[in-house]
Protein backbone atom coordinates (compact mmCIF):
# COMPACT_ATOMS: atom_id res chain seq x y z
CA UNK A 1 0.00 0.00 0.00
CA UNK A 2 1.56 3.17 -0.79
CA UNK A 3 1.22 5.82 2.35
CA UNK A 4 2.81 9.10 0.63
CA UNK A 5 4.03 10.04 -2.58
CA UNK A 6 5.46 13.31 -3.68
CA UNK A 7 4.53 16.03 -5.98
CA UNK A 8 6.02 14.42 -9.16
CA UNK A 9 4.82 11.28 -8.47
CA UNK A 10 1.11 12.43 -7.77
CA UNK A 11 1.41 14.96 -11.20
CA UNK A 12 1.60 11.15 -12.61
CA UNK A 13 -1.10 9.28 -11.24
CA UNK A 14 0.49 7.47 -8.05
CA UNK A 15 -1.61 8.52 -5.16
CA UNK A 16 -1.71 8.02 -1.53
CA UNK A 17 -4.33 4.40 -0.62
CA UNK A 18 -3.27 2.78 -3.61
CA UNK A 19 -1.32 -0.96 -3.48
CA UNK A 20 2.27 -1.41 -4.50
CA UNK A 21 1.20 -3.15 -7.45
CA UNK A 22 -1.07 -0.60 -8.72
CA UNK A 23 1.94 2.10 -8.56
CA UNK A 24 4.76 0.06 -10.05
CA UNK A 25 2.69 -0.64 -12.77
CA UNK A 26 1.77 3.06 -13.82
CA UNK A 27 5.70 3.45 -13.28
CA UNK A 28 6.38 0.83 -15.76
CA UNK A 29 3.15 1.93 -18.37
CA UNK A 30 5.02 5.19 -18.22
CA UNK A 31 8.74 4.21 -18.53
CA UNK A 32 7.80 2.62 -22.13
CA UNK A 33 5.50 5.29 -22.94
CA UNK A 34 6.46 9.34 -24.18
CA UNK A 35 8.59 10.88 -21.44
CA UNK A 36 6.69 13.79 -19.79
CA UNK A 37 8.59 16.98 -19.49
CA UNK A 38 9.86 18.45 -16.75
CA UNK A 39 9.33 15.29 -14.83
CA UNK A 40 11.28 12.98 -13.47
CA UNK A 41 11.94 9.64 -15.51
CA UNK A 42 9.86 7.01 -13.79
CA UNK A 43 12.43 4.18 -14.21
CA UNK A 44 14.73 7.00 -11.58
CA UNK A 45 12.19 6.71 -9.03
CA UNK A 46 12.85 5.64 -4.93
CA UNK A 47 10.92 3.13 -3.69
CA UNK A 48 11.30 3.89 0.05
CA UNK A 49 9.31 1.27 2.38
CA UNK A 50 7.36 3.07 4.86
CA UNK A 51 8.30 2.76 8.52
CA UNK A 52 5.49 3.74 10.88
CA UNK A 53 8.03 3.79 13.74
CA UNK A 54 10.27 6.84 12.26
CA UNK A 55 7.79 8.84 11.18
CA UNK A 56 6.27 8.97 15.03
CA UNK A 57 9.86 9.52 16.67
CA UNK A 58 10.17 12.46 14.00
CA UNK A 59 6.76 14.03 14.68
CA UNK A 60 7.17 13.73 18.53
CA UNK A 61 10.93 14.95 17.97
CA UNK A 62 9.67 18.06 15.93
CA UNK A 63 7.00 19.04 18.87
CA UNK A 64 9.84 18.48 21.59
CA UNK A 65 11.47 20.79 19.92
CA UNK A 66 8.77 23.60 19.00
CA UNK A 67 8.54 23.73 23.16
CA UNK A 68 10.86 26.83 22.46
CA UNK A 69 7.73 28.77 21.32
CA UNK A 70 5.29 27.66 23.94
CA UNK A 71 5.28 24.92 26.56
CA UNK A 72 1.95 23.29 25.96
CA UNK A 73 2.13 21.32 22.44
CA UNK A 74 0.81 17.93 21.41
CA UNK A 75 0.24 15.93 18.40
CA UNK A 76 -3.10 15.52 17.42
CA UNK A 77 -5.16 13.11 19.21
CA UNK A 78 -6.43 10.53 16.52
CA UNK A 79 -10.00 8.30 16.25
CA UNK A 80 -10.06 4.72 15.27
CA UNK A 81 -11.45 5.19 12.27
CA UNK A 82 -9.42 6.98 9.03
CA UNK A 83 -10.56 10.57 8.84
CA UNK A 84 -11.49 11.82 5.03
CA UNK A 85 -8.67 13.02 3.25
CA UNK A 86 -5.97 11.03 5.19
CA UNK A 87 -3.60 7.91 3.64
CA UNK A 88 -2.52 6.32 7.02
CA UNK A 89 -3.75 6.39 10.27
CA UNK A 90 -1.13 7.98 12.36
CA UNK A 91 -0.63 11.53 13.69
CA UNK A 92 0.04 13.84 10.75
CA UNK A 93 -0.30 17.79 12.66
CA UNK A 94 1.40 19.36 16.07
CA UNK A 95 -1.10 21.59 17.95
CA UNK A 96 0.45 24.49 19.79
CA UNK A 97 -1.65 26.54 22.65
CA UNK A 98 -0.19 30.62 22.19
CA UNK A 99 -2.48 31.95 24.76
CA UNK A 100 -1.02 34.94 26.14
CA UNK A 101 2.52 34.39 24.15
CA UNK A 102 1.96 36.31 21.06
CA UNK A 103 2.53 39.78 22.27
CA UNK A 104 6.17 38.29 23.10
CA UNK A 105 6.49 38.40 19.02
CA UNK A 106 4.42 41.45 18.40
CA UNK A 107 0.89 39.88 17.70
CA UNK A 108 -0.52 36.52 16.65
CA UNK A 109 0.89 36.86 12.81
CA UNK A 110 4.57 37.80 13.83
CA UNK A 111 4.66 35.18 15.95
CA UNK A 112 3.47 32.69 13.34
CA UNK A 113 5.71 34.07 10.92
CA UNK A 114 8.77 32.95 13.49
CA UNK A 115 7.17 29.57 13.56
CA UNK A 116 7.29 29.32 9.72
CA UNK A 117 11.05 30.61 9.38
CA UNK A 118 12.05 28.03 11.66
CA UNK A 119 10.20 24.88 10.10
CA UNK A 120 12.19 26.40 6.92
CA UNK A 121 15.52 26.31 8.59
CA UNK A 122 14.83 22.95 9.59
CA UNK A 123 13.75 21.35 6.22
CA UNK A 124 10.28 21.31 6.51
CA UNK A 125 7.14 22.38 4.65
CA UNK A 126 4.52 23.49 6.76
CA UNK A 127 0.58 25.08 6.90
CA UNK A 128 -0.19 27.25 9.95
CA UNK A 129 -3.09 27.94 11.07
CA UNK A 130 -4.47 30.43 13.96
CA UNK A 131 -7.93 30.35 15.79
CA UNK A 132 -9.67 30.22 18.55
CA UNK A 133 -10.37 26.26 18.86
CA UNK A 134 -8.48 23.48 17.72
CA UNK A 135 -11.00 22.57 15.29
CA UNK A 136 -11.08 25.47 13.39
CA UNK A 137 -7.02 25.86 13.23
CA UNK A 138 -7.32 22.33 12.20
CA UNK A 139 -9.90 22.79 9.37
CA UNK A 140 -7.74 25.91 8.20
CA UNK A 141 -4.21 24.76 8.43
CA UNK A 142 -4.86 21.30 6.57
CA UNK A 143 -7.40 22.92 3.71
CA UNK A 144 -7.16 26.02 3.32
CA UNK A 145 -4.29 26.28 1.06
CA UNK A 146 -4.70 22.04 0.38
CA UNK A 147 -5.46 22.59 -3.78
CA UNK A 148 -2.06 24.64 -3.91
CA UNK A 149 0.31 22.58 -1.90
CA UNK A 150 0.99 20.36 -4.59
CA UNK A 151 1.85 22.76 -7.13
CA UNK A 152 4.33 24.21 -4.39
CA UNK A 153 6.06 21.24 -3.59
CA UNK A 154 6.52 20.41 -7.35
CA UNK A 155 8.58 23.74 -7.81
CA UNK A 156 10.66 22.73 -4.92
CA UNK A 157 11.27 19.60 -6.01
CA UNK A 158 11.96 20.75 -9.75
CA UNK A 159 14.33 22.68 -8.33
CA UNK A 160 12.50 25.88 -9.54
CA UNK A 161 12.76 27.46 -6.15
CA UNK A 162 13.98 26.77 -2.72
CA UNK A 163 11.66 26.27 0.93
CA UNK A 164 13.05 30.03 1.64
CA UNK A 165 11.72 31.00 -1.69
CA UNK A 166 8.42 29.57 -1.18
CA UNK A 167 7.95 30.75 1.63
CA UNK A 168 8.70 34.60 1.09
CA UNK A 169 5.95 33.94 -2.12
CA UNK A 170 3.33 32.26 -0.46
CA UNK A 171 3.29 32.43 3.47
CA UNK A 172 0.59 29.67 4.08
CA UNK A 173 -0.83 30.94 7.14
CA UNK A 174 -4.70 31.44 8.07
CA UNK A 175 -5.68 33.31 10.30
CA UNK A 176 -9.14 33.36 11.51
CA UNK A 177 -10.88 35.86 13.56
CA UNK A 178 -12.00 35.72 17.78
CA UNK A 179 -15.51 35.09 17.38
CA UNK A 180 -15.99 33.93 14.01
CA UNK A 181 -18.91 31.85 12.24
CA UNK A 182 -19.50 29.49 9.97
CA UNK A 183 -19.24 32.04 7.35
CA UNK A 184 -15.54 32.08 7.74
CA UNK A 185 -15.37 28.23 6.67
CA UNK A 186 -18.43 28.23 4.43
CA UNK A 187 -15.50 27.56 1.33
CA UNK A 188 -13.75 24.90 3.03
CA UNK A 189 -15.12 21.25 2.27
CA UNK A 190 -16.29 18.97 4.56
CA UNK A 191 -13.47 16.77 5.30
CA UNK A 192 -12.11 19.41 6.97
CA UNK A 193 -14.28 18.74 9.48
CA UNK A 194 -12.24 14.88 10.48
CA UNK A 195 -14.93 12.95 9.52
CA UNK A 196 -14.55 9.37 8.68
CA UNK A 197 -14.63 8.15 5.05
CA UNK A 198 -17.80 6.54 5.21
CA UNK A 199 -19.71 9.61 6.45
CA UNK A 200 -17.80 11.83 3.73
CA UNK A 201 -19.25 9.12 0.93
CA UNK A 202 -22.91 9.49 1.83
CA UNK A 203 -22.72 13.47 2.09
CA UNK A 204 -20.84 13.26 -1.19
CA UNK A 205 -24.05 11.11 -2.95
CA UNK A 206 -26.47 13.59 -1.28
CA UNK A 207 -24.18 16.58 -3.52
CA UNK A 208 -23.29 17.96 -0.05
CA UNK A 209 -19.52 18.87 -0.29
CA UNK A 210 -18.69 21.99 1.32
CA UNK A 211 -19.21 23.48 5.04
CA UNK A 212 -21.96 25.93 3.30
CA UNK A 213 -23.96 23.10 2.27
CA UNK A 214 -23.93 21.21 5.14
CA UNK A 215 -24.68 23.47 7.85
CA UNK A 216 -28.22 24.52 5.85
CA UNK A 217 -29.50 21.65 6.65
CA UNK A 218 -31.58 20.69 9.55
CA UNK A 219 -29.69 19.13 12.72
CA UNK A 220 -32.68 16.48 13.00
CA UNK A 221 -32.06 15.19 9.93
CA UNK A 222 -28.09 14.78 10.37
CA UNK A 223 -28.34 12.74 13.79
CA UNK A 224 -30.67 10.52 12.53
CA UNK A 225 -28.90 9.73 9.20
CA UNK A 226 -25.40 10.14 10.48
CA UNK A 227 -25.37 9.71 14.09
CA UNK A 228 -24.06 12.39 16.55
CA UNK A 229 -20.68 12.55 15.53
CA UNK A 230 -21.19 14.44 12.72
CA UNK A 231 -22.73 17.25 15.28
CA UNK A 232 -19.76 17.03 17.15
CA UNK A 233 -17.55 17.91 14.57
CA UNK A 234 -19.67 20.52 13.26
CA UNK A 235 -19.83 22.11 16.85
CA UNK A 236 -16.44 21.72 17.43
CA UNK A 237 -15.11 23.67 14.36
CA UNK A 238 -18.00 26.16 15.02
CA UNK A 239 -16.06 26.39 18.56
CA UNK A 240 -19.52 25.22 20.38
CA UNK A 241 -17.60 22.29 21.47
CA UNK A 242 -13.94 23.30 22.56
CA UNK A 243 -11.42 20.95 22.66
CA UNK A 244 -8.39 20.63 24.84
CA UNK A 245 -4.74 19.96 23.70
CA UNK A 246 -2.92 16.42 24.61
CA UNK A 247 0.20 17.73 26.21
CA UNK A 248 2.94 15.31 27.55
CA UNK A 249 3.84 16.60 30.54
CA UNK A 250 2.57 16.51 34.76
CA UNK A 251 1.61 20.20 34.64
CA UNK A 252 4.89 21.20 36.52
CA UNK A 253 8.52 22.14 34.99
CA UNK A 254 10.00 19.29 35.28
CA UNK A 255 13.40 20.53 33.54
CA UNK A 256 16.67 21.37 35.08
CA UNK A 257 18.90 24.29 33.74
CA UNK A 258 22.41 24.80 34.66
CA UNK A 259 24.45 27.85 34.14
CA UNK A 260 28.03 27.99 33.80
CA UNK A 261 30.07 31.34 34.60
CA UNK A 262 33.20 30.38 32.25
CA UNK A 263 31.98 28.08 29.19
CA UNK A 264 32.84 24.43 30.14
CA UNK A 265 35.84 22.79 27.53
CA UNK A 266 36.10 19.35 28.56
CA UNK A 267 34.10 16.62 28.73
CA UNK A 268 34.76 15.61 32.53
CA UNK A 269 33.15 18.53 33.76
CA UNK A 270 30.46 18.08 31.14
CA UNK A 271 30.04 14.74 32.95
CA UNK A 272 29.59 16.30 36.41
CA UNK A 273 27.66 18.79 35.34
CA UNK A 274 24.95 16.20 33.83
CA UNK A 275 25.35 14.09 36.78
CA UNK A 276 23.91 16.88 39.28
CA UNK A 277 21.43 17.74 36.74
CA UNK A 278 19.75 14.20 36.11
CA UNK A 279 20.27 13.96 40.29
CA UNK A 280 17.90 16.96 40.44
CA UNK A 281 15.62 16.06 37.66
CA UNK A 282 15.30 12.64 39.62
CA UNK A 283 14.26 14.35 42.68
CA UNK A 284 11.54 15.99 41.01
CA UNK A 285 10.35 12.86 38.99
CA UNK A 286 10.47 11.00 42.15
CA UNK A 287 8.37 13.68 44.09
CA UNK A 288 5.28 13.17 41.67
CA UNK A 289 5.56 9.31 41.75
CA UNK A 290 6.73 9.37 37.69
CA UNK A 291 9.27 7.89 35.50
CA UNK A 292 10.71 10.03 32.44
CA UNK A 293 9.46 8.44 29.51
CA UNK A 294 11.43 10.37 27.10
CA UNK A 295 14.19 12.39 27.89
CA UNK A 296 15.60 16.23 26.21
CA UNK A 297 19.17 17.05 26.81
CA UNK A 298 20.21 20.53 24.93
CA UNK A 299 23.66 21.80 25.38
CA UNK A 300 24.21 25.66 25.15
CA UNK A 301 27.37 25.92 22.91
CA UNK A 302 28.90 28.94 22.53
CA UNK A 303 32.15 30.50 20.91
CA UNK A 304 35.11 31.61 23.31
CA UNK A 305 35.11 35.31 23.43
CA UNK A 306 39.06 35.12 22.97
CA UNK A 307 38.67 33.30 19.45
CA UNK A 308 35.33 35.39 18.18
CA UNK A 309 35.92 37.13 15.08
CA UNK A 310 34.75 40.74 14.75
CA UNK A 311 31.31 40.71 14.06
CA UNK A 312 30.97 36.96 14.25
CA UNK A 313 28.06 35.48 15.95
CA UNK A 314 28.99 33.84 19.33
CA UNK A 315 26.11 31.72 19.85
CA UNK A 316 25.90 28.19 17.46
CA UNK A 317 23.32 25.71 17.06
CA UNK A 318 22.64 23.61 20.59
CA UNK A 319 23.64 20.00 20.67
CA UNK A 320 20.69 17.78 21.22
CA UNK A 321 20.24 14.66 22.35
CA UNK A 322 16.55 13.00 22.43
CA UNK A 323 15.92 9.53 24.09
CA UNK A 324 12.80 7.45 24.35
CA UNK A 325 12.58 4.64 27.58
CA UNK A 326 11.55 1.32 27.00
CA UNK A 327 9.97 1.68 30.35
CA UNK A 328 9.50 4.71 32.85
CA UNK A 329 12.37 5.76 34.72
CA UNK A 330 13.87 8.02 37.40
CA UNK A 331 16.85 6.03 38.76
CA UNK A 332 19.65 8.68 37.96
CA UNK A 333 22.49 6.34 37.67
CA UNK A 334 19.89 4.90 34.78
CA UNK A 335 19.50 7.96 32.81
CA UNK A 336 22.68 9.07 33.13
CA UNK A 337 24.38 6.03 31.23
CA UNK A 338 22.20 6.86 28.69
CA UNK A 339 22.79 9.91 28.20
CA UNK A 340 26.82 8.55 28.20
CA UNK A 341 26.13 6.38 25.65
CA UNK A 342 24.90 8.98 23.40
CA UNK A 343 27.26 11.23 23.88
CA UNK A 344 30.06 8.52 23.25
CA UNK A 345 28.34 7.94 20.03
CA UNK A 346 27.41 11.43 18.87
CA UNK A 347 29.76 13.62 20.93
CA UNK A 348 30.25 17.23 21.26
CA UNK A 349 32.96 18.72 19.78
CA UNK A 350 34.38 20.65 22.09
CA UNK A 351 37.67 22.67 22.11
CA UNK A 352 39.67 25.36 22.96
CA UNK A 353 37.41 27.70 20.56
CA UNK A 354 33.99 26.06 21.32
CA UNK A 355 32.54 25.54 24.72
CA UNK A 356 29.00 24.56 26.36
CA UNK A 357 27.68 27.83 28.27
CA UNK A 358 24.36 26.10 29.73
CA UNK A 359 22.70 22.46 30.13
CA UNK A 360 18.82 21.94 30.16
CA UNK A 361 17.48 18.97 30.84
CA UNK A 362 14.04 17.92 30.40
CA UNK A 363 11.41 15.07 30.77
CA UNK A 364 8.82 16.45 28.42
CA UNK A 365 6.90 13.07 28.90
CA UNK A 366 6.59 11.18 32.01
CA UNK A 367 3.82 8.55 33.66
CA UNK A 368 3.43 7.09 36.54
CA UNK A 369 5.62 4.60 38.42
CA UNK A 370 3.90 1.34 39.08
CA UNK A 371 5.09 -1.25 41.61
CA UNK A 372 4.20 -4.74 41.16
CA UNK A 373 5.02 -7.71 43.51
CA UNK A 374 6.63 -10.54 42.14
CA UNK A 375 4.40 -13.64 42.33
CA UNK A 376 5.27 -16.27 44.27
CA UNK A 377 6.78 -18.92 41.77
CA UNK A 378 9.07 -16.16 40.65
CA UNK A 379 10.59 -17.01 36.82
CA UNK A 380 13.37 -15.72 34.92
CA UNK A 381 11.85 -13.18 32.70
CA UNK A 382 10.13 -11.44 36.15
CA UNK A 383 12.77 -11.82 38.16
CA UNK A 384 14.96 -9.95 35.60
CA UNK A 385 12.81 -7.78 34.00
CA UNK A 386 14.34 -4.05 35.06
CA UNK A 387 17.91 -5.36 33.90
CA UNK A 388 16.15 -6.50 30.43
CA UNK A 389 14.36 -2.92 30.11
CA UNK A 390 17.55 -1.18 30.93
CA UNK A 391 19.64 -3.19 28.68
CA UNK A 392 17.79 -2.27 25.25
CA UNK A 393 17.63 1.30 26.66
CA UNK A 394 21.57 1.24 26.49
CA UNK A 395 21.82 -0.88 23.41
CA UNK A 396 19.13 1.68 22.23
CA UNK A 397 21.04 4.97 23.29
CA UNK A 398 24.69 3.71 21.85
CA UNK A 399 23.31 1.50 18.52
CA UNK A 400 20.42 3.02 17.29
CA UNK A 401 16.69 2.39 17.92
CA UNK A 402 16.07 0.82 14.77
CA UNK A 403 18.90 -1.47 15.64
CA UNK A 404 17.33 -3.08 18.76
CA UNK A 405 13.80 -4.46 17.44
CA UNK A 406 11.87 -7.19 18.56
CA UNK A 407 9.87 -9.65 16.58
CA UNK A 408 6.23 -10.53 16.22
CA UNK A 409 4.22 -12.96 14.47
CA UNK A 410 1.67 -12.23 11.53
CA UNK A 411 -1.38 -14.07 10.95
CA UNK A 412 -0.03 -14.81 6.89
CA UNK A 413 0.13 -17.79 5.21
CA UNK A 414 3.50 -16.52 3.15
CA UNK A 415 6.81 -17.57 4.87
CA UNK A 416 8.38 -14.26 4.72
CA UNK A 417 5.76 -12.14 5.43
CA UNK A 418 4.86 -14.09 8.97
CA UNK A 419 6.67 -11.99 11.40
CA UNK A 420 7.76 -8.43 11.96
CA UNK A 421 10.38 -6.51 13.63
CA UNK A 422 9.80 -3.27 15.32
CA UNK A 423 11.78 -0.92 17.57
CA UNK A 424 11.46 -2.37 21.10
CA UNK A 425 12.01 1.99 22.64
CA UNK A 426 9.16 3.29 19.87
CA UNK A 427 5.74 3.97 20.44
CA UNK A 428 2.21 2.87 19.24
CA UNK A 429 0.67 3.96 15.88
CA UNK A 430 -1.68 6.30 17.55
CA UNK A 431 1.22 8.01 19.74
CA UNK A 432 1.18 6.41 22.96
CA UNK A 433 3.44 4.30 24.81
CA UNK A 434 3.99 1.01 24.46
CA UNK A 435 2.82 -1.19 27.64
CA UNK A 436 5.94 -2.78 29.76
CA UNK A 437 4.26 -4.90 31.26
CA UNK A 438 2.90 -6.65 27.96
CA UNK A 439 6.22 -5.91 26.40
CA UNK A 440 7.71 -8.08 29.48
CA UNK A 441 5.40 -10.32 31.57
CA UNK A 442 5.04 -13.54 29.70
CA UNK A 443 7.00 -16.17 32.02
CA UNK A 444 8.25 -19.11 29.55
CA UNK A 445 6.57 -22.01 29.11
CA UNK A 446 8.51 -23.98 31.05
CA UNK A 447 7.46 -22.46 34.48
CA UNK A 448 6.01 -24.46 37.10
CA UNK A 449 2.35 -24.15 35.22
CA UNK A 450 2.84 -26.70 32.58
CA UNK A 451 -0.64 -26.44 30.22
CA UNK A 452 0.87 -28.42 27.54
CA UNK A 453 4.04 -30.50 26.31
CA UNK A 454 6.98 -28.62 25.02
CA UNK A 455 8.61 -31.15 23.46
CA UNK A 456 8.80 -31.25 19.76
CA UNK A 457 6.70 -34.08 17.77
CA UNK A 458 8.72 -36.86 15.69
CA UNK A 459 8.39 -34.53 12.36
CA UNK A 460 7.94 -30.94 13.63
CA UNK A 461 11.45 -30.40 12.48
CA UNK A 462 10.67 -31.50 9.00
CA UNK A 463 7.92 -28.84 8.75
CA UNK A 464 9.76 -25.28 8.55
CA UNK A 465 13.58 -24.67 7.47
CA UNK A 466 16.18 -22.99 10.84
CA UNK A 467 17.32 -20.86 7.99
CA UNK A 468 15.29 -19.11 6.25
CA UNK A 469 16.71 -16.67 3.24
CA UNK A 470 15.20 -13.24 3.74
CA UNK A 471 14.95 -13.47 -0.87
CA UNK A 472 14.37 -16.85 -2.28
CA UNK A 473 17.66 -17.69 -4.66
CA UNK A 474 16.28 -18.86 -8.34
CA UNK A 475 17.41 -22.40 -8.81
CA UNK A 476 16.89 -24.89 -11.59
CA UNK A 477 15.12 -28.02 -10.88
CA UNK A 478 14.93 -30.85 -13.55
CA UNK A 479 11.81 -32.98 -12.82
CA UNK A 480 10.43 -36.62 -13.34
CA UNK A 481 7.36 -37.81 -15.40
CA UNK A 482 5.27 -37.09 -12.34
CA UNK A 483 6.77 -33.89 -11.72
CA UNK A 484 8.44 -34.20 -8.80
CA UNK A 485 12.00 -32.77 -8.31
CA UNK A 486 14.54 -34.67 -9.41
CA UNK A 487 17.88 -32.85 -10.27
CA UNK A 488 18.51 -29.07 -9.24
CA UNK A 489 21.26 -26.52 -9.11
CA UNK A 490 21.55 -22.74 -8.02
CA UNK A 491 20.94 -21.04 -11.31
CA UNK A 492 23.72 -18.21 -10.10
CA UNK A 493 26.30 -17.73 -8.03
CA UNK A 494 24.52 -15.34 -5.37
CA UNK A 495 28.35 -13.77 -4.79
CA UNK A 496 29.60 -13.59 -8.42
CA UNK A 497 26.27 -13.05 -10.29
CA UNK A 498 27.17 -15.68 -13.10
CA UNK A 499 25.48 -18.35 -13.95
CA UNK A 500 26.14 -21.35 -12.01
CA UNK A 501 28.93 -23.59 -13.44
CA UNK A 502 28.18 -26.32 -10.98
CA UNK A 503 26.28 -29.53 -12.40
CA UNK A 504 22.76 -30.58 -11.76
CA UNK A 505 22.83 -32.30 -8.17
CA UNK A 506 20.53 -35.89 -7.60
CA UNK A 507 17.75 -35.01 -5.16
CA UNK A 508 17.72 -38.65 -3.29
CA UNK A 509 14.06 -37.41 -2.27
CA UNK A 510 11.33 -34.85 -2.10
CA UNK A 511 9.19 -34.58 0.15
CA UNK A 512 5.84 -32.40 -1.06
CA UNK A 513 4.01 -31.06 -2.43
CA UNK A 514 2.92 -28.50 0.04
CA UNK A 515 0.25 -25.47 -1.17
CA UNK A 516 0.56 -22.26 0.40
CA UNK A 517 -1.40 -18.84 -1.10
CA UNK A 518 -2.09 -16.23 0.25
CA UNK A 519 -4.72 -14.47 1.38
CA UNK A 520 -7.40 -12.59 -1.29
CA UNK A 521 -7.52 -8.97 1.01
CA UNK A 522 -3.34 -9.36 0.66
CA UNK A 523 -3.44 -8.16 -2.66
CA UNK A 524 -2.32 -9.79 -5.67
CA UNK A 525 -2.42 -13.78 -4.85
CA UNK A 526 0.76 -15.37 -4.85
CA UNK A 527 0.35 -19.22 -5.09
CA UNK A 528 3.24 -21.66 -4.40
CA UNK A 529 4.46 -25.66 -3.86
CA UNK A 530 6.56 -26.24 -1.52
CA UNK A 531 9.44 -29.57 -1.52
CA UNK A 532 11.29 -30.66 1.20
CA UNK A 533 14.50 -32.24 -0.61
CA UNK A 534 17.65 -34.08 0.18
CA UNK A 535 20.53 -33.97 -2.11
CA UNK A 536 23.02 -36.51 -2.80
CA UNK A 537 25.88 -33.49 -1.01
CA UNK A 538 24.18 -34.10 2.47
CA UNK A 539 22.47 -30.51 1.81
CA UNK A 540 18.57 -30.07 2.98
CA UNK A 541 16.67 -27.60 1.35
CA UNK A 542 13.11 -25.60 1.25
CA UNK A 543 12.54 -25.02 -2.53
CA UNK A 544 8.89 -24.27 -4.20
CA UNK A 545 7.10 -23.23 -7.15
CA UNK A 546 5.70 -19.90 -8.66
CA UNK A 547 2.47 -21.39 -9.80
CA UNK A 548 2.25 -18.31 -11.66
CA UNK A 549 5.50 -18.38 -13.40
CA UNK A 550 6.43 -21.89 -12.79
CA UNK A 551 10.08 -20.87 -11.82
CA UNK A 552 11.69 -22.72 -8.94
CA UNK A 553 13.14 -20.77 -5.86
CA UNK A 554 15.21 -21.71 -2.99
CA UNK A 555 13.70 -20.57 0.41
CA UNK A 556 15.50 -22.10 3.53
CA UNK A 557 17.87 -24.99 4.31
CA UNK A 558 17.35 -27.37 7.21
CA UNK A 559 20.36 -28.61 9.82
Amino acid sequence: MVSAANAQARALGVLPGMTATQAKSIAGSLQTSSSHPGLANPGDWSWIEHDTQEDLEEIYSLAERLMQFSPLVGVESIDKILWAGRSILQPQSICIDITGLESWYGGEMAMAQALQRWLTSEGRFGCIGIADSLGQAWAVSNYAFRKHVNTWMLQIERNESSLSESLQQNPRIERIASGATWEAFRNLPIESLRLDIETVAKLHRLGIRSIESLVCLPRQSLTSRFGSRLLERIDQCLNAHPESISVRNSGQSLEVCIDFEHPVFHTDELHEALQDGIQQLCQKLDSIGHGAWRLLVRLGLEVSTMQIEQNAPRAVPSHVIQLGLFQTSNDPKHLLWLIDGCLERNPPHLGKNLGIKQILIQAPWTAPIRWKQNPLFDCQTLRYRDEAAKLIDGLAARLGRNQVVGLSLVQDPIPERQTKSKPLTGLRNDGTEQSTKRKLRKAPIEDFQKNRSMLPGTESHWTRPLQLLPTPIRIDIQLDANGTPRRGRLSCDPNKKSSASKEFETILEAIGPERIESSWWSGPTVRRSYYRVALDSGLWWWIYQDLASLQWYLHGMFH
